[in-house]
This record gives C-alpha cells, sequence and structure tokens, in this order.
C-alpha cells in the first residue's frame, strides 16, 4: 500500500503573524545574546562592569524590554507549530510520531554541535528535550495543556519570589573576577581547540546539574501553552479570535510594570519577578500587538521574511557574531561596550532582513530548514522556486 507522508506546505498555508513573531523574537534574542556575544556576561557584575550611564542606559532598556521577554515568545512558538504539525499530518493520515521524532533529534544534534563548535549559549539542545517532553502531553485538550502551562509558569515565578524576598541580591551576584579573566584571555586570545573547550565549560556551567533541570522547566510551561494556543485556535488569524487576542494584548502590557519592578524594592525577589513573570507578559503583549497587526489588515514583512528562515538566521547570528568577537576571527572580545554592541547587531539584522527577503525570492526554504526538513521526512525536497514542487510517499 502507497501513503501520501508528506508534501511542502504551501505558502498560502503559512499563518503570516507567526512568522513575523518568530522574526521578532529573533531581533529580540540577538538583543540579550549580542552581550553575551561580545562580553563575559554570565560572570560579570551588570550594574558596574560598564560604568558610563549610556552604557547602562542600554542595559536597563534590554533588561526591561528584551531580556527574559524573547524565549519565551519563541518557545511558545516552538510548541504552537508542534501541533501545526501535528493537524496538518494527521489530515493526510500520516503517522505523527516518527515524524516528530527525526525532526527533534536533528534539532538535538544541530543544538550540540552549535554549543560545542560555535556559542555556549545555545537554546536548541534545551528546545530538542522540552519537544520530547512535550510528546507525553500531545493528547490532552488544549484547556488542560493550558492550565497545566500557566500552573507550572506561575508556580516557579511565585513560590522562588517568595523564598527571595528575605535577600538583597549581594548573596547572589554573579561577579566571578577569575572566570571574567579566563574569559577575556581564552576568547580574545585563545587558538581555537583553547576556545571551545571554554565553550563547553560555559554551557555546563548554565547547562550542568540542577541548573539544567531549572532551564528545562523554566522554558517547558511555554511549550505547553503554545501547544494550548494552537488546540484551540488562537492567533489563528481568524476575526473570531480578535476580541481575545485584544485582551491578551492588555493583559500581557502588565508586564511592563513588573519588569520595571527591580528598579522600585530593593530585594532579589523582584529580579527574579521581572523575568519570571514579566518576561513572559511581556511576551505576550509583543505577540498580541503582532496578531492585532495583522488583523487591521497591515503586515510586518521584513520581520517575516527572517521569520521564515528562523532556524538558519539564528545560527547564522552566532557564526557572524563569534567571527567578530573571538580570537579565530577580529578578536574584539571584551573590546565593545553594550552601546556599540547593539550598533553591530542591528547591522546584521539589517543584513539578514535584506538576506532573507533575496533568498526566499529565489529558494523555498531557508538552507538550514531544507536539509531539516529532507531529514525530517526523510525524502529530497526541490529548494529552487522554479523546480516543481516534490509530493512525497512513503510504501507501506
Amino acid at each position: 500500500m502507497t501513503k501520501l507522508t508528506a508534501v511542502p506546505t504551501p505558502t498560502n498555508d503559512r499563518i503570516q503573524s507567526i512568522d513575523a513573531m518568530r522574526g521578532l523574537a529573533l531581533l529580540g534574542i540577538f538583543f540579550v545574546n549580542m552581550i553575551d556575544f561580545h562580553s563575559p556576561w554570565m560572570y560579570i557584575d551588570q550594574l558596574s562592569y560598564w560604568g558610563d550611564q549610556w552604557n547602562q542606559f542600554s542595559m536597563n532598556v534590554i533588561d526591561v524590554l528584551a531580556q527574559a521577554s524573547f524565549y519565551p515568545l519563541f518557545s511558545f512558538l516552538f510548541g504552537y507549530g508542534f501541533i501545526i504539525l501535528q493537524n496538518r499530518l494527521s489530515a493526510r493520515s500520516t503517522r505523527f510520531l516518527p515524524v516528530i521524532v527525526r525532526r527533534l533529534v536533528f534539532l538535538f544534534i544541530l543544538g550540540v554541535m552549535h554549543f560545542v563548535l560555535i556559542w555556549h549559549g545555545d537554546i536548541l539542545f534545551t528546545y530538542s528535550l522540552c519537544g520530547f517532553l512535550l510528546l507525553l502531553f500531545i493528547k490532552l485538550k488544549g484547556k488542560h495543556l493550558l492550565q497545566i502551562g500557566i500552573g507550572m509558569w506561575l508556580f516557579y515565578a511565585l513560590i522562588f519570589f517568595l523564598l527571595l524576598l528575605p535577600f538583597n541580591g549581594d548573596e547572589f551576584t554573579s561577579h566571578n573576577p577569575d572566570a571574567i579573566q579566563q574569559s577575556l584571555l581564552i576568547y580574545g586570545s585563545g587558538s581555537y581547540m583553547e576556545i571551545l573547550n571554554q565553550r563547553v565549560s560555559d554551557w555546563t556551567y548554565v547547562n550542568g546539574g540542577i541548573n539544567g533541570v531549572f532551564l528545562l522547566f523554566s522554558v517547558f510551561p511555554y511549550f505547553l501553552i503554545g501547544a494550548a494556543f494552537a488546540k484551540e485556535g488562537w492567533f489563528n488569524g481568524k476575526q473570531n479570535n480578535l476580541l481575545l487576542v485584544r485582551k491578551l494584548f492588555f493583559i500581557g502590557a502588565i508586564g511592563f510594570f513588573v519588569k520595571i519592578s527591580p528598579f522600585l524594592f530593593d530585594s532579589y525577589a523582584f529580579s527574579h519577578l521581572q523575568d519570571s513573570l514579566g518576561g513572559p507578559l511581556v511576551s505576550l503583549f509583543y505577540m498580541s500587538a503582532i496578531a492585532l497587526i495583522y488583523y487591521s489588515g497591515k503586515t510586518l514583512k521584513p520581520l517575516e521574511w527572517v521569520g521564515k528562515m528562523a532556524l538558519t538566521n539564528y545560527l547564522f547570528q552566532s557564526i557572524v557574531s563569534t567571527l567578530i568577537f573571538y580570537n579565530y576571527g577580529l578578536s574584539l572580545y571584551g573590546e565593545v561596550e553594550v552601546k556599540t554592541g547593539n550598533l553591530i547587531l542591528l547591522g546584521i539584522f539589517l543584513f539578514q532582513i535584506a538576506f532573507s527577503r533575496w533568498w526566499l525570492l529565489k529558494y523555498r526554504y531557508g538552507p538550514i530548514e531544507w536539509v531539516w526538513r529532507m531529514v525530517t521526512y526523510r525524502r529530497r525536497f526541490f529548494l529552487k522556486r522554479n523546480q516543481k514542487k516534490e509530493v512525497v510517499y512513503e510504501k507501506n
């Protein structure tokens, strides 16, 4: 028996606002990651490392607008796309599990290659693990996924807020002079193998042991919430969701008040709340704002172009940034301030917009997305737009 298993997703099947959300998430994540690309961010006291007012102002703006506000958005979109893929395969009478397992294994391998060979701040590895974990919940109804996701998120945010209330933050400072000097030495003047070893050490510092468990469960709730939204048909561009999206927009705006709370209250608990509660709420604000723009009939094409090639552009940011700052490139590590790093990332992102538009005029998928698709479906797909689309069959 021959059964239809997969075809390339037609352009008109894509939800344009979701692509724009991915593009915005890439920009926001880049603002946060850029500091780590050019400086030993994990080990510094961010309030004193850059002393002048413009750098501190830049840090504060990133803290309020970007920090912990875009990885929840990316995680949400991953969970959302998970269900969209399941629905499309189900409509073609195709088994979902083998397809998604191949997709996640590819992401796992790519994540390992990313943090070992390119940059320690990889998120793909964690996303692949969250994807496998999501499989355990995939049969639940949307409302149950939403309840579990919100419950996990609020538990993590509020229980640690209460535990941290007595502390002013000095007990939790990440300032580590020895680690700072080692990072500056290795990334700024070390050999490639020395840099590789430092990368793995930095990745282990963040992802090893109990830290890795906390990281996994600080990301996973947004996978559940994204999957719930997809199952309920929210953020699908249909007008019957407009009232809901407006409500979510105003709920998300509350996040900005939470994000400024550390500037008002002298307790480390509010720094935790800024990221764990304020960040996801601001993510909701950004998502809803983009959805409302598309409901109004307007579009954000530059963000769409970047978002359609999200995986390629994410890796591109890491490759280009490390080539600029590490010793095997221009060796500018530790030489760039926050404000200068922001200008560099804006230049790179503008290039990504132009390149993504040019590429998508000629090709159907981004280069990494194309390979990912072929691994996922175990078939060859034509890349160029002037080639005939290939329908893929699998013999049972």
